[in-house]
């Protein structure tokens, strides 16, 4: 492994041993960076109240000798105590508890963070010489945090958005002046960054477009959310139910639901295809890999799917990948609304790490330029119901025949974690020698 020459600061608040998708993709660069001449160092929170805890993420990284620095954070989920697991809140809860909070916070609710973060990050950067920050937003507060430290060090400022912030479909404005407020920030960030990272070309594009004339194409670069070769490598056990000792066409899904992704229409047209099909239900079985809202038990129930569907509850990531590795067919679903378009779940690139056939329901948008690539892909809209059910007919039959197709390693090869960080430590390289350039 070659020695790291330089040193890059992390702003990330969520961070191992959280868990869920949020902390995948800095958890990775981070782990990788130092094969490619960075030695990474992270500003993150002690975690409190949270949706899941995965202490495999962590204990990997600390293994590897990453020095992380973990500060408090005034941030509601203080109110939980510390390291606390909590449920998932009705989504109507969820849309109620984020209305008040883009009331009161300005970007949001982890604004209380800064204060500690900027203490301790000031600390950090007089202890030895960075060569450069990199914050990662959500929550958009991170973004602050690397560019207020960026300014007081001299250094340059790379911002990785896993989201749109302005025109993200899950920010809803109270008011003129708060959207005011945000583009303002959104611009000054931008403005103080060197270089800028979206998950997609359409973050991208919207990004570029609120701040043309003042940021320039140059500064942005699209690096996609990725899988994990060696989450694949050697083969995964057999824990948790996830062995095959079955002759069952086998559907997973695995992570959370969240906003207008909701498992309601893909059960729908699963129970349609087994009233069609009655003798499928010794043939189909479908799991759901990670935490489900409280009404999808009762739903489930009501369809009749009670014997076909496995919940098996939140499991940490090499469990979920073997889950994932044990399945015949895997979906996900994206949803349908303004904004949609711009979202490219992570769970999507670990499919197709896989090299499984993957069944979306998703809309016009990011996440379907990716599968529509993919030859072993099948794309549908996200609500209808009707070409859903004919979807999954279709490769139950291709199951049943062994015809289901396989995914192309090529087209999928450039989606792959230390791919993906080789590049990113490339554009550190180049922000940084930029820098050094005479004039």
């Amino acid at each position: 492994m070659p020695r790291a020459d330089r040193r890059v600061l992390i702003v990330a608040y969520y961070f191992p041993p959280m868990g869920l998708s949020g902390v995948q993709r800095i958890a990775r660069f981070v782990k990788y960076l130092p094969e490619f001449g960075w030695q990474p160092e992270v500003l993150t929170i002690d975690p409190a109240g949270y949706f899941a805890y995965d202490a495999s993420l962590l204990d990997e990284l600390m293994q590897r000798g990453i020095p992380i620095h973990r500060t408090t954070s005034l941030d509601p989920t203080r109110l939980f105590g510390r390291s606390r697991q909590v449920a998932l809140p009705a989504e109507s809860s969820r849309r109620k508890l984020a209305a008040l909070s883009h009331w009161l916070f300005v970007p949001d609710n982890k604004i209380g963070w800064m204060p500690a973060a900027l203490r301790r990050g000031r600390a950090v950067l007089a202890e030895r010489p960075f060569d450069a920050i990199l914050a990662t937003a959500p929550p958009y507060t991170a973004a602050l945090i690397g560019q207020r430290l960026a300014a007081e060090a001299h250094l340059p400022l790379a911002l990785d958005f896993r989201d749109d912030w302005v025109g993200n479909p899950r920010h809803v404005y109270p008011t003129a002046l708060h959207r005011a407020a945000h583009l303002h920030l959104e611009r000054r960030a931008l403005t103080a960054a060197g270089a800028i990272f979206t998950i997609n070309d359409r973050i991208r594009a919207a990004m570029l477009g609120r701040h043309a004339g003042v940021v320039t194409p140059e500064a942005f670069t699209v690096l996609p959310q990725g899988f994990d070769a060696a989450d694949f490598h050697p083969p995964h056990g057999t824990e948790d139910g996830a062995a095959r000792t079955d002759r069952r066409c086998r559907f997973v899904y695995s992570g959370v639901f969240y906003d207008r992704q909701k498992p309601d229409f893909f059960l729908q047209a699963l129970a349609r295809v087994l009233d069609r099909h009655p003798e499928w239900r010794d043939v189909v079985e479908a799991y759901f890999v990670g935490l489900l809202p409280a009404y999808v038990p009762a739903l489930i129930a009501s369809l009749g799917l009670g014997p076909i569907v496995t919940a098996t509850g939140y499991k940490t990531h090499p469990e979920a990948i073997r889950h994932v590795v044990a399945a015949d067919i895997l979906w996900l679903t994206v949803g349908s609304g303004p904004g949609q378009a711009q979202i490219s779940t992570s769970k999507l690139y670990e499919y197709l790490g896989t090299r499984k056939p993957i069944l979306g329901l998703v809309p016009d948008g990011a996440a379907r330029d990716v599968l529509s690539r993919d030859a072993a892909a099948l794309t549908v809209d996200p609500e209808n119901v009707p070409a859903i059910a004919e979807a999954i007919a279709m490769l139950v039959r291709g199951w049943m025949n062994g015809t289901l197709p396989q995914g192309d390693a090529t087209t999928r090869a450039p989606y792959e974690r230390r791919r993906l960080t080789e590049a990113l430590a490339g554009h550190l390289d180049d922000l940084v020698t930029s820098l050094c350039l005479p004039e």
